[in-house]
């Protein structure tokens, strides 16, 4: 995409699999950033919470739920992400693409895809980067530990870890001036 548009030294900022993403187009591609800051990556084995398992195992079983049922097991499963009770609004954004007849066997779908195989096979080659990295994690992360967070910083940034208090994986939703503050401290 970078290549495409014509993008060079962007400054990125990741979160979830779009760490991952942005990690393997580092270390894979050979893509160079100006500055990255990563909130809560997928990037360190093991990852996937319990559903993410269970999902994996059973996708068929779960694509064939109730439409109720999926949108009970999917409230909670985005409840879960969050510290802090998502207001209904950041709720139906979340929940909106993954209900109705595509949008529930899609989100089925793409937990099954999850591999972590495409952490795995970039992990070793973790190291420090050549522009400046800020890594932001939820210190009350349900999905992905901090301790997690704290293995990928010692690899990436000599152990510097921005915890954020009072915020789980969805740190734009608990805590969005911890991001908007690590964007202006490292775009000055």
């Amino acid at each position: 995409m970078l290549r495409e548009w014509g993008l060079q030294d962007p400054d990125v900022l990741a979160h979830d699999f779009g760490g991952a993403t942005a990690l393997r187009a580092h270390y894979l591609q050979k893509i160079r950033y100006r500055s990255l800051i990563l909130v809560d990556p997928v990037a360190v084995a093991p990852w996937g919470s319990p559903l993410v398992q269970h999902v994996r195992e059973h996708e068929a079983a779960f694509a064939g739920v109730p439409d109720y049922i999926h949108e009970a097991i999917l409230r909670a499963y985005l409840q879960g992400a969050a510290f802090r009770p998502l207001s209904d609004e950041a709720m139906n954004l979340y929940l909106e693409p993954w209900l109705g007849p595509v949008g529930k066997p899609a989100f089925y779908r793409q937990i099954a895809q999850m591999d972590q195989k495409y952490t795995d096979e970039i992990e070793e080659l973790y190291s420090a980067m050549s522009c400046p990295v800020r890594l932001l994690w939820g210190e009350q992360d349900q999905w992905i530990p901090i301790s997690q967070g704290e293995r990928l910083a010692n690899k990436l940034t000599n152990g510097a870890l921005t915890p954020v208090p009072m915020a789980g994986h969805l740190v734009q939703e608990d805590a969005p001036e911890a991001i908007v503050a690590a964007l202006f401290e490292t775009l000055r």
